[in-house]
């Protein structure tokens, strides 16, 4: 079943518009199925992203996931008790304790990661070098776009304030 907005939009469209649309709705679908797969909530999965690029502290994981450190506590606590994670010294400060995925939590991440991107890398082997140089050229120009409209606040109307 499509996403794609009704026809009669306010907005302009096209086909490729329709078409990435799709693809930013069923990767969300995509990461809450992989999320139930693992027996973990979306966020659980997020964290899990972040930790296995660096261990960091639950006060930076609860930064980078916009949550309080109290739910990103509880939230590595549900993680250490189904074995994903582990809390430890850090190295440069004894004091401070770090979170780190286990073996076995990045290789239930793995698991769920590698057919996925495999297919995708598979997907891309029919195109000739110019398509995929367009292909590229077009994903980072929509990469720009997606970060660009992240970063903006929305403006607080004049009657709302």
């Amino acid at each position: 079943m499509s996403s794609t907005p009704h026809p009669e939009t306010p907005w302009p469209t096209s086909r490729v518009a329709e078409l990435l649309y799709d693809v930013l709705h069923v990767t969300a679908e995509t990461r809450a199925a992989m999320a139930r797969r693992l027996e973990l909530n979306p966020s659980e999965v997020d964290a899990m992203e972040h930790l296995m690029s660096e261990p960091m502290g639950p006060v930076e994981l609860s930064r980078r996931l916009h949550m309080t450190s109290a739910s990103a506590t509880v939230l590595v606590d549900r993680l250490e008790e189904a074995g994903h994670v582990l809390r430890e010294a850090d190295p440069q400060d004894r004091r401070r304790r770090v979170v780190r995925p286990t073996p076995q939590g990045m290789q239930s991440v793995y698991a769920q990661l590698i057919p996925l991107i495999t297919d995708l890398v598979d997907a891309e082997q029919p195109l000739s070098a110019r398509e995929r140089a367009a292909v590229e050229g077009y994903l980072q120009r929509v990469l720009d776009v997606l970060r660009a409209h992240s970063e903006i606040e929305p403006e607080l109307d004049d009657a709302s304030s």
